[in-house]
């Protein structure tokens, strides 16, 4: 009885032992993880040049909704249509300068955990908010919107969005892959930066191609409101 006694005190402390080990492995490999993901890049936000061309285009985009006078519009297009066209692309300026767009304004270091935010952003706002909800449209105009700008391009006017709604959905598994668990070295450290700085121009870059399409469907709404393009 009292050897089983021995025994299983024995026992009790190697499982004790274990369960510590692997609780500090797996503290140390969170921590490191942590650390991983805080490995940034410096650039100042707003300065740029793909931020700052989007901002152009935003700017454009307000001046081309607010283009429209309903006391004195006499296009061809419903009044009421383009009263809604107008809503449209002022939700979509705020779809693009979202929330994470504008905190992201107030930094000079950019992480891996940024990059993810604004994909995320990307496809609830940009892409969902903006694209699919208040332009996809413009692949179903017809004869009463008067103008071949939108009516001879609907097709690949489509194909564009559809290349916008894909744009970046390889790029969210490669950020969630983009730190690991082993023993850090500089190629380790050298990849994630690597990989937080590509991210950036990617969902920077899909942010400026859905500035693009707005602006285009804008530029046709000031020309539709009366004004040149």
């Amino acid at each position: 009885m009292e050897f089983a006694k021995q025994y299983l005190k024995i026992l009790s402390y190697v499982c004790c032992s274990l369960v510590f080990a692997f609780a500090s492995f797996y503290l140390l490999a969170n921590l490191y993880h942590y650390f991983e993901l805080k490995k940034d890049f410096i650039t100042n936000f707003s300065s740029e040049q793909l931020v700052i061309d989007i901002d152009t285009k935003i700017n454009k985009i307000a001046e081309n909704a607010n283009s429209f006078n309903a006391n004195t519009y006499k296009g061809k297009v419903d009044i009421n249509k383009m009263s809604l066209i107008k809503n449209n692309l002022l939700q979509c300026i705020n779809a693009i300068n979202n929330e994470t767009m504008q905190t992201m304004r107030t930094k000079d270091r950019i992480t891996i955990v940024d990059v993810y935010n604004l994909r995320e952003s990307f496809d609830d706002m940009a892409l969902n908010d903006c694209i699919v909800r208040n332009l996809y449209w413009v692949t179903s105009v017809d004869e009463s919107f008067g103008s071949s700008y939108l009516v001879d391009n609907k097709d690949v006017n489509k194909l564009y969005i559809d290349s916008l709604l894909s744009s970046t959905s390889y790029l969210k598994k490669d950020l969630l892959n983009n730190s690991s668990y082993y023993y850090n070295t500089a190629i380790a450290s050298s990849s994630v930066k690597d990989n937080t700085r590509d991210g950036f121009y990617e969902v920077m870059n899909a942010y400026n191609r859905v500035a693009d399409f707005t602006l285009y469907v804008s530029n046709w709404y000031k020309m539709e409101a009366g004004g040149a393009a």
